[in-house]
Parts: C-alpha cells; sequence; structure tokens
C-alpha cells in the first residue's frame, strides 16, 4: 500500500510540476529586488509579477445573447476546466498504477525447496539399500551437515513464501487503488456534466436577473418623468395660489425619492454586470446591449414521476458507486482480524445508509422546485391577467381623454399603469422562464 501511495503521490507532483511551467517563466523574467524569482517561496517582504496574478486580456463585446452567453460560460469556467484535469490527471495516474501492477505479476519471490537430504542412518538405507556396518560411523558427519543443509533450505522456503506473500498483499492493494481510481473516473465523469448543466442554468439565471433589472430600470425612469409632470404642475399650482407650498414639497421629495431608487437599481445592474462580464471573460462595458430572452409559449408544469429523475441524478448515481467501491473493498480485501472485517462490513452499511439520506433528501429537493415551478406559472398567469385588465382600463381612459372628460396629463398617469402591468408580466415571464430551465435541468438528473 506504502509503494501504491508512493507512486499516487508522484504522479500527482508530475503534473503539478508540469502545469507549474508557466509559472516557472514569470519567475524567470523576475529581475527586480522586490520580485518573487525562480525558485524562492513566497514571504511577506517580496511582491509577486504581474504576470503572475494577471487576469489576462478581456474580449470587448458591445451585444449578448442568451446563446453566446452559454457558450462563453462554458469556454471561461476554472471549475470546468479543473474537472477535466482532473480526469487527465486520474486517467495517468490509473496508467501509473497498471504498470506498477504489470511489474508485480511478473515479479515472484522464488519458491522453496522439498527435497530435503537423508538426516539418519534409517532415511539413508531407505534410499540406497543396506550399508555394510563398518562404513556406519562415517556416515555421522554427513548426517550433521544434511541437517544443518535441510535447515538452511527451509529457511530459504520461508523466506520466499514471506516474499510471496507480500508481493501478493501489493498486488491486492493495487487492485484496490485501481478500483477506486476507476470509481473517481466516473464521478468525475459525472461532475464534469453535472457542472455544464450547472454552469448554464447560473448563466441563464444571471442574463435574467440583468434583464430583469433593465426593465426595471426602463419603467423607473418613466415613472421618474411622471413625478416631475406632477411636481411642475404642483409649482404651477401653487404659483396660482391654489395649493400650498407643502403640496411642492411633497412633489420635489418624491421625485429625489424615486431618483435616489434610480440610482440604487443602476449600481445594482452595473454590479451584477461587472461580475457577469468577468465571468465570462469579456470586457465590462455598462452600455453593452443585451438580446432578450428567446420567444417561447410558457406552459403548465408537468411533474416527471420521482424515480425517473432519482434514476437519472448525479448524485444518487454518486451514491451508487459509493456503494459498489465499498463492497468491492470488503469482498477482495484480506482481512487480518475481525475488527477489520467488521469494519469493511460497517462501510458497506454506511453508503448504503448515506444513499438512503440522499434519496429523502433529493426527494424533498424535487416536490420543493416543482412546487416553486407552479408557483411561478401562477405568478404568470396572475400578471397575465393583470395587464389584460389594464388594458381595457387604458381603452376606456383613451375614450375619456379623447372626449375631453380628462386631462392629458390624468391620462398619461393611467397610461403608466398599462406599462407597469405590462412590466410586470415581462418580469413574470422571465422568472418562468428561468424556473422551466431548473426543471429541465432536474429532469436531467441535475438536483439542487
Amino acid at each position: 500500500m506504502k509503494k501504491c501511495l508512493s507512486a499516487m503521490i508522484s504522479s500527482l507532483l508530475c503534473l503539478n510540476l508540469l502545469s507549474a511551467g508557466p509559472v516557472a517563466v514569470y519567475a524567470a523574467q523576475a529581475d527586480e529586488d522586490n520580485t518573487i524569482r525562480t525558485g524562492k517561496e513566497a514571504t511577506l517582504k517580496e511582491v509577486l509579477r504581474d504576470s503572475f496574478i494577471d487576469s489576462g486580456t478581456l474580449v470587448p463585446i458591445k451585444r449578448l445573447d442568451l446563446d453566446t452567453v452559454l457558450k462563453l460560460s462554458l469556454d471561461h469556467s476554472l471549475n470546468y476546466k479543473l474537472l477535466t484535469f482532473k480526469l487527465t490527471a486520474l486517467k495517468l495516474n490509473e496508467g501509473s498504477l497498471k504498470e506498477q501492477k504489470k511489474e508485480l505479476d511478473q515479479a515472484s519471490g522464488g519458491a522453496g525447496s522439498s527435497y530435503t537430504l537423508p538426516e539418519s542412518i534409517e532415511e539413508i538405507q531407505e534410499k540406497y539399500g543396506e550399508i555394510p556396518e563398518e562404513m556406519l560411523p562415517s556416515l555421522y558427519p554427513t548426517l550433521e551437515t544434511n541437517i544443518v543443509v535441510n535447515q538452511l533450505l527451509n529457511g530459504v522456503g520461508n523466506i520466499a513464501d514471506a516474499m510471496n506473500k507480500q508481493l501478493q498483499g501489493q498486488r491486492d492493494q493495487l487492485i484496490l487503488a485501481l478500483k477506486q481510481i476507476e470509481m473517481e473516473q466516473a464521478n468525475t465523469v459525472l461532475e464534469l456534466e453535472e457542472a455544464r448543466i450547472g454552469i448554464e442554468l447560473q448563466v441563464t439565471s444571471q442574463y435574467a436577473e440583468l434583464l430583469s433589472l433593465n426593465k426595471q430600470r426602463a419603467v423607473a425612469e418613466e415613472y421618474l418623468e411622471i413625478l416631475k409632470a406632477d411636481m411642475r404642475r404642483a409649482e404651477l399650482l401653487q404659483e396660482m395660489g391654489m395649493i400650498s407650498a407643502a403640496k411642492v414639497t411633497e412633489a420635489q421629495r418624491e421625485v429625489q425619492k424615486q431618483e435616489r431608487q434610480m440610482e440604487g437599481l443602476k449600481n445594482k445592474y452595473e454590479l451584477a454586470l461587472v461580475q457577469f462580464c468577468f465571468d465570462l471573460g469579456i470586457a465590462y462595458d455598462p452600455n453593452i446591449v443585451l438580446a432578450d430572452l428567446p420567444d417561447y409559449t410558457p406552459q403548465p408544469i408537468l411533474r416527471l414521476e420521482r424515480e425517473r429523475i432519482l434514476a437519472k441524478s448525479f448524485e444518487m448515481k454518486r451514491q451508487w458507486n459509493s456503494i459498489i467501491l465499498a463492497k468491492h473493498q470488503e469482498s477482495h480485501t484480506n482481512a487480518t482480524n475481525d475488527d477489520q472485517e467488521d469494519l469493511l462490513e460497517m462501510n458497506v452499511r454506511i453508503a448504503d445508509q448515506q444513499a438512503e439520506k440522499a434519496r429523502i433528501e433529493l426527494n424533498k429537493k424535487i416536490d420543493e422546485l416543482y412546487s416553486n415551478a407552479e408557483m411561478a406559472y401562477k405568478a404568470y398567469e396572475n400578471a397575465l391577467t393583470d395587464y389584460e385588465n389594464a388594458k381595457q382600463d387604458n381603452v376606456h381612459m383613451m375614450k375619456r381623454f379623447d372626449n375631453g372628460l380628462i386631462s392629458r396629463h390624468d391620462y398619461d398617469k393611467s397610461a403608466f399603469i398599462l406599462t407597469q402591468q405590462e412590466t410586470a408580466r415581462e418580469l413574470a415571464r422571465i422568472q418562468l422562464y428561468v424556473v422551466e430551465r431548473s426543471v429541465d435541468a432536474l429532469e436531467k438528473g441535475f438536483i439542487m
């Protein structure tokens, strides 16, 4: 097992040294006294070179759509790249262990000889026949020598047996290590696909949030214009002596309050956009154009059977692999005592129990996500109903305005209600789009 672990550590160290190549190049370029040079460790007094900590060149982009965002997110995901490197490292480690096993399979401690020399007169006579009595005294020194030689032969045989047992133990440990590497590779492949789906879902949510903030900013700007119109109207009425100065102050404060809210929305949008651009590896541009989400018709959420979802679940597949590995270790480990045998059996029971715990937790998450999806669809339906009602109200208000029954100012305020409801409908639609993508991911096995 020590040789196996040493090989694994050596393999990983080699990979680390290879991957550290560019860093060594950066360090080699360091000539300043306050910059780390090749072969020196980082300390409090030294400063890392800019070339080591630089984020690299960020690509300028003027317009983004969801398809472009999804592609960029995978291309620039460090976690996804690290998983691919991990999978490569595991394959290299597996190859190294297989080579070690091949060498061990060819190695042998030899075999002890079953041949023994006669150690008594009777054994000599049994093997060579009757011996004249006068020759017997001359055989005693030979018999003593035979006894010593037989002891040496037995010792060599015992050493050979011990070496063969040790080699077999190392082979068994390598077999277990190879099985563990095999399971780690299988789990890493699962993690890669899980990461891909998770990354796409995450950036879709971020993109939707930016779109929502943009729409909120637009309606906030329109509302600000209405408040400013209210303020100008109040100022005019106050000049005419029709209202008090307090009413003007109230209108002015409403404008200031809305301007502060708009500033908050602007800051929130720009912060989210900065983080989003950095994640995608593109240059930040506050004026970047974000295309709307793809057209789609919201549909009621139909629940898939739990068993079908769990059968695809990445987490349940990992739990299954853990059980398989524990059972393999139990069946391929030559327990040296009862405690070790009980421990191997207990590890299988623990793996089974952990799988059961995961199944229960995933069932809860499945129900929670479907419930959230149904509520999101209901919220969209309500927003759609409110929008249709607002459209009808706006038609009536337009007729009243055309007939001179209300002022332009009152009509504009009424029309803004329609804009608000339209924005609310769009925000609900965007939220539902994200939830539907979450349901799609759920049914592919990605359970958050």
